[in-house]
């Protein structure tokens, strides 16, 4: 296998949002465990490169210790929200696996094939139960091919795994970069497809308002994460002719990912037709209907970064178009239309 140059990368972008922007009224961040085996001149992001100790990398020893101690501080109270994200290469003996090959799989001293690798479906299975945590949200951003070394044997052991209690927790979904037997990309020199997506998606691109579900501000509900990420995924992939598909298993419940302290950005375009009414026409944009955000505006097609919510257009035209109003709901990541002055 070749040294991955995205893993490190990806990972330390997602550790990076935990940190500076994750919110969740009932769930504030308490707690952030990191490991990163960077690859020669891979680049990690700053703020969680300075906050990385001696021994950060990823090693069985290293996920060992850090797992223990996750699962202890997940276990100490019900209402614990916990968030994995894992990244590098990847690996799966059976239907629904995950195996994570970690920085010192393939080491002399084990004694198994897999001693050097985490099985994510099984740990995730071993969180699964009603004493811990009883939100969860695993991401898992690897391939899952089968290696033509599993036809030599019988079985492959040795992969990190827990054992798995009885019973289920409440909300606990898992979301596989790539679906069964296939491979995940990334982009030269960047991050992964799946982080990319995801990160879109955490910073606006699947935020719904504050009108739905109750919750008073605008927010990341998991529905949002299931419907869209898969797509964004895909349409990444495609338009560097690739196919990447992902997979979602665990216990799928209603829940709340991240709650965003202001409205998210929404970038907006809009234009007028036809065209010769430009140069007569001006604008104002008005949110709630009441506030003016933009007045008398006239350097169409209009671009702006707005915040999301509902906003009214003013159009007024000089004869012989007419003049329009038009109520526009902003939701992230982006809105375009065209508004007609024709009489």
């Amino acid at each position: 296998m070749e040294q991955l140059t995205a893993a490190a990368r990806s990972a330390s972008e997602f550790a990076a949002w935990l940190l500076q922007e994750y919110s969740r009224d009932t769930a504030p961040l308490k707690s952030l465990r990191v490991l990163l085996s960077p690859s020669d001149g891979e680049e990690v992001q700053p703020d969680i490169a300075a906050l990385l100790g001696d021994d950060s990398a990823a090693t069985i020893a290293n996920v060992k210790a850090e797992l223990a101690g996750f699962k202890a501080a997940a276990d100490t109270h019900l209402d614990n929200t916990l968030v994995v994200y894992v990244a590098g290469h990847g690996v799966q003996l059976t239907k629904n696996g995950a195996i994570v090959l970690l920085n010192d799989f393939g080491a002399a001293a084990h004694l198994n094939k897999l001693e050097g690798a985490i099985d994510m479906a099984g740990v995730h299975a071993g969180m699964n139960h009603p004493n811990t945590a009883k939100t969860q949200f695993w991401f898992v951003d690897s391939c899952r091919q089968k290696p033509l070394i599993a036809r030599r044997f019988e079985s492959l052991e040795g992969a990190l795994k827990l054992s798995v209690p009885v019973g289920d927790t409440e909300a606990s979904p898992l979301f596989l970069a790539a679906t069964t037997g296939k491979e995940a990309f990334a982009f030269v020199d960047g991050v992964t497809v799946f982080n990319k997506a995801l990160m879109w998606a955490l910073k606006g691109g699947v935020a719904t308002g504050p009108e739905d579900n109750g919750i008073d501000k605008w927010h990341i509900p998991v529905t949002n994460l299931i419907k869209s990420l898969p797509e964004k995924v895909k349409s990444l992939a495609l338009a560097e002719s690739a196919d990447q598909s992902v997979d979602i298993a665990g216990k799928i419940h209603e829940a709340i990912f991240h709650q965003f302290p202001e409205a998210p950005q929404v970038d907006l375009s809009i234009d007028l037709i036809p065209s010769e009414a430009k140069t007569s026409c001006t604008g104002t944009l008005k949110r709630d209907a009441t506030i003016p955000v933009i007045e008398d505006f006239a350097d169409w097609p209009m671009h702006e970064k707005l915040d999301a919510g509902l906003y009214l257009l003013n159009v007024k035209a000089e004869a012989p178009f007419t003049n329009r109003d038009q109520i526009l709901q902003l939701v992230p990541p982006e809105k375009s239309t065209e508004v007609s002055v024709e009489t």
